[in-house]
């Protein structure tokens, strides 16, 4: 099993990666205690997952699942930067909580959200994991968002 996300700006990916969940778990457990709180509050007070699943459940088309932001139910046809993020057996599309979409603004507020510490430890992943673009390239740094 592994989680996928993907960073667009417009129609282009920006950034992509997959992680294993294995490997997720270990991030995790890198992230600080106070960031890993706040990004389940984070998720907690702006996602209704439980409704979602329920309207959802594991049958719908996978566009039902993007259609919107995950939290502020912004129309994904409107927005300039999102994220989707899935989890995969194999080449299956788990559906459940995943797949989803997070608008850009959603993104930066959960990012505010998460400590000096997180911070850190994603950059370092970022540049441990994903090196070499131009400088004039943007990687999505400093949020750990749908992973």
């Amino acid at each position: 099993m592994h989680i996928v996300n993907k960073s667009f700006v417009g129609d282009e990916c920006v950034f992509e990666m997959a992680m294993c969940v294995d490997c997720r778990e270990e991030m995790n457990e890198q992230l600080s205690e106070k960031s890993r709180v706040a990004m389940f509050d984070f998720m907690h007070d702006h996602a209704e997952m439980d409704t979602r699943e329920r309207e959802l459940g594991t049958e719908s088309e996978t566009d039902a699942y993007l259609a919107n932001c995950i939290t502020c139910g912004a129309d994904a046809g409107s927005l300039k930067n999102f994220s989707l993020g899935g989890m995969f057996a194999g080449d299956d599309l788990i559906k459940g909580p995943f797949p989803m979409l997070m608008c850009g603004a959603c993104e930066e507020k959960l990012g505010e959200t998460i400590s000096d510490e997180t911070r850190d430890v994603w950059d370092r992943f970022i540049g441990e994991h994903f090196p070499g673009p131009p400088s004039e390239v943007r990687l999505p740094t400093h949020k750990p968002v749908l992973i």
